[in-house]
């Protein structure tokens, strides 16, 4: 090496380096986010209390739970018989509610993520315990907040992002879910995909954060309802489409397929999904689905829209966007063609343009919407009240569409993406006082639209007048169960599931006396082995060979 070159490689290595600057802590980078997050979250709570009243938040109230028929009473009852079982793995089975053994609480739709966590904290909870209001009451915040920050890619207003977040919160397909199905009103799921994929260019510190943020999310769909799964991966789909194609990544939309799908199936097989040999599938595909006019579709829950024709009479397939929504989706087609830069072409040139710049995301945007409003009617598509096509599936495709028989909810994602749209478009019109003024009067329409349903939903839940009174008296209770370790429903009929309300009767007597059921109201059963059993039992008893410890509930008076 020469002089020269000696020299500038001491003096390079002499050079002192600038010292980096420090990193802005991540509190103060999205300080603005949040802010919005937790203001959103304060009016989803203002909606609920507005809706539902507040005392049903109350941890050691439960009458309200068995007040009106419903599977309320499966839910609460499922965590009752899971907190007084045993830890064991997989850690969400619960024991006492079926001759078949230990199922997981994900079947009686205990909500799994709460079941747990308060099971945790069983030793200094009070005997009384119900977390469905507060689970109920953290989804309508988190509803609020989440939305505020989609609306907020779009608009930097927060004025905007708030008013545009209460349709979020108070969407027909919420309110039908709350204090129903529980867990399956917990729409933020949606919200979080769609955030992901809305934010999908953001440049995170850590590249690895796309895919922890959609595994997390993965281990919720598991620990809160199955039936989020598909409509995930479908925005998920969405996803690594505008990733592939316009971002021109193969790796990571890669890794966020795999992971999320670990994540899922781990979290599944640890609260119990795989255990024992009881299946996933349940009759129904095709009668609880969707129709193609699900969005216009108010089911009589509407003050301005009529009902209409669904062909299926059940409310599975409930899409309905709400007469505001409606109304600032049609005012939503003008506003996006005023946008258009229209200066020495043809406003067909400029949507042309705007078409090809923008093309991925449209695409993709148009293919989850289509695959939500397919989904949800399949197998059979229906208009109004006719068939125009019914496809006959291979048997194992049958058997899989089976595991998620109530198709019609996954309209839910078309439904969101819809809301999101509509907003994101009148956050691009010029005027910022108009565009908040046209959302503020279509939220103010929706909210007249279903101003009568929130009615009558005050009325069952606002007032804390119920005294749940069980038929079986106290006395006559502890005198037939005294030394009997199991209730036996038998002969049991196909129709059991429909003993709702006497199953929850026994099943609340049955917890405080530690014994346990032959048959319950659980989302998926072996029919047939649990017929089995029963009847095994009753020809025993018939035979004079009856069980001591057995207390026999006859399900049909033939045999009484």
């Amino acid at each position: 090496m020469s002089q020269t070159n000696k020299e500038k490689t001491t003096k390079k290595s002499n050079t002192p380096k600038p010292p980096k600057a420090p990193r802005t802590p991540l509190v103060k980078v999205y300080r603005n986010h949040i802010l919005l997050f937790l203001a959103g979250c304060v009016l989803g709570i203002i909606c609920f209390g507005m809706i539902y009243g507040f005392h049903i938040v109350n941890p050691t109230y439960d009458d309200w739970i068995y007040q009106v028929a419903g599977d309320k009473g499966q839910h609460y009852l499922g965590w009752k018989f899971y907190r007084r079982t045993d830890w064991t793995f997989p850690i969400g089975l619960l024991e006492g509610l079926s001759s078949e053994g230990a199922v997981s609480c994900m079947f009686t739709d205990s909500i799994p993520i709460f079941a747990v966590f308060f099971k945790l904290l069983s030793p200094i909870l009070p005997d009384t315990f119900q977390y469905l209001g507060l689970w109920e009451l953290m989804s309508f915040a988190l509803q609020g907040g989440l939305s505020a920050l989609l609306i907020y890619k779009y608009s930097k207003s927060p004025v905007y992002c708030l008013v545009g977040s209460i349709p979020f919160i108070i969407a027909p397909t919420i309110i039908l879910r709350a204090f129903r199905h529980e867990a399956l009103s917990a729409q933020w799921l949606i919200i979080i995909a769609l955030l992901l994929w809305a934010y999908r260019e953001h440049k995170w510190r850590c590249k690895a954060t796309p895919v922890i943020l959609w595994s997390i999310l993965g281990a919720l769909l598991a620990l809160i309802h199955i039936y989020f799964v598909p409509m995930i991966y479908m925005i998920m789909a969405g996803y690594m489409l505008c990733d592939f194609f316009k971002g021109k990544k193969l790796l990571r939309p890669i890794l966020v397929f795999i992971c999320t799908t670990l994540s899922t199936l781990l979290f599944l097989y640890i609260i119990g999904a795989f255990y024992g040999d009881g299946e996933l599938q349940a009759g129904g595909l095709g009668i609880y689905s969707s129709n193609y006019n699900a969005f216009f579709n108010s089911y009589g829950y509407s003050k301005f829209l009529k009902p209409l024709n669904s062909c299926n009479d059940n409310t599975e397939g409930l899409g309905y966007l709400g007469f505001g929504m409606i109304l600032m989706g049609f005012m939503a087609i003008p506003a996006a063609f005023s946008r258009l830069d229209t200066k020495d072409k043809s406003i067909f040139a400029s949507a042309k343009e705007a078409f090809l710049r923008h093309r991925c995301e449209i695409l993709s945007v148009i293919f989850v919407i289509f695959a939500s409003m397919f989904l949800g009617a399949s197998p059979k598509g229906t208009l109004n009240g006719a068939v125009i096509y019914e496809i006959n599936y291979p048997d194992k495709i049958v058997e899989f569409l089976s595991i998620f028989r109530a198709s019609g909810r996954f309209i839910w994602v078309a439904d969101f993406i819809i809301y999101t749209a509509v907003l994101a478009v009148f956050a691009k019109v010029s005027r910022k006082k108009t565009a908040v003024l046209i959302v503020s009067l279509c939220t103010a329409v929706q909210c007249l639209d279903l101003r009568d349903w929130f009615r009558d939903v005050r009325e069952l839940f606002a007032e804390p007048e119920y005294v749940y009174e069980c038929r079986i008296e106290s006395e006559e209770w502890d005198k037939i169960t005294e030394g009997k370790s199991e209730i036996v429903f038998a002969p049991l009929p196909p129709n059991y599931l429909s003993y709702m309300t006497m199953y929850y009767e026994f099943a609340e007597m049955a917890c405080e006396k530690g014994a346990n059921l032959s048959s319950f109201y659980l989302a998926r059963a072996d029919y047939e082995r649990l017929r089995k059993y029963a009847q095994e039992q009753l020809d025993e008893l018939n035979a004079q060979n009856g069980r001591d410890d057995v207390l026999y509930v006859f399900m049909d008076k033939d045999n009484v």
